[in-house]
């Protein structure tokens, strides 16, 4: 998740997508993602409190994924996992933090099973979805993870926009996003 000026577009990519993305091709790979596995697997007995903070410390920090890690793009997080504030997001879903860690430690699952390197993730946030879930698709080449929401309402620009390609075919007929670059 991250912000996405999705002005019509039904897909795009967020911090912690993307950042599941890299850790999956890291040199290091297996090693960071056991690590991230085993963070967000600590944090069950809380209720996953705090998760923004285990995916900065155990997901952007081995990154040097700096603009995921800016305190715009944390407060943004925060208000996805943080049920008790008045400006969560998804308010009639909440809470959310143990449904997305549940499907973040699924997909780190099913792709730590291949070896001596996991299988790659991508992973995309689908809008306009009538619920909150996360689909897991695994194939011998990729772990796809699916984050279906409904959007989100107004977010904030400039937290994170790594370069992505998406198509979509709707009653509007088919449209390419591509996001710029990041710097």
């Amino acid at each position: 998740m991250g912000p996405a000026p999705f002005s019509g577009h039904a897909c795009c990519k967020g911090s912690i997508l993307y950042g599941l993305d890299r850790i999956s091709v890291a040199d290091n790979a297996r090693e960071l993602m056991e690590r991230l596995q085993t963070a967000i697997a600590d944090k069950a007995s809380n209720d996953f409190r705090e998760l923004h903070q285990t995916f900065d410390l155990y997901l952007f920090s081995p990154l040097n994924l700096a603009q995921a890690r800016s305190a715009a793009s944390m407060t943004y997080l925060q208000r996805w996992f943080d049920d008790t504030s008045p400006d969560a997001l998804f308010e009639q879903f909440q809470p959310i933090a143990p449904i997305f860690a549940l499907g973040v430690l699924k997909v780190l699952e099913e792709s730590l099973l291949v070896k001596p390197r996991p299988l790659p993730i991508d992973a995309w946030w689908i809008v306009d979805h009538t619920t909150f879930e996360i689909a897991t698709l695994v194939s011998k080449q990729q772990v796809t993870m699916l984050l279906a929401t409904p959007r989100p309402g107004r977010i904030p620009m400039g937290i994170w926009s790594p370069e992505v390609e998406a198509w979509t075919t709707s009653r509007f007929g088919v449209v390419n996003r591509k996001f710029p670059r990041s710097r």
